[in-house]
């Protein structure tokens, strides 16, 4: 039995934060440039949807993982936007750059 649907706000920053292993302060930072915008009660509490704790994930995968600081998780967000899925893409350029090759070689050769 569903309760809610994914793009339904139902977390406060206090349980995404904790659900994400993350302080809601960096959370706030994430809102403050512009990668995430949650949904805001009446009262201003921010709210959470399943849909942004996946992007949320998504973000701090990239951060922590890849090193790429939340100006590059915009452009790679934005791209991604713009072009649909592009994980595939991105994994590939991250890839080949981590093997010391410029992101554009290799390009059509898989």
């Amino acid at each position: 039995m569903r309760l809610h649907g994914p793009d339904e706000p139902v977390y406060t920053i206090g349980v995404a934060a904790r659900l994400l292993g993350v302080n809601p302060q960096t959370l706030r930072q994430i809102e403050r440039e512009g990668l995430l915008e949650p949904a805001r009660t009446e009262a201003n509490t921010r709210l959470y949807s399943q849909n942004d704790l996946l992007l949320l994930q998504r973000i701090c995968f990239l951060v922590r993982e890849e090193g790429v600081n939340l100006a590059g998780v915009k452009m790679i967000l934005q791209i991604e936007s713009k072009h649909g899925n592009t994980t595939i893409r991105y994994r590939e350029v991250t890839e080949r750059v981590s093997r010391g090759a410029k992101p554009d070689e290799g390009k059509g050769n898989s």
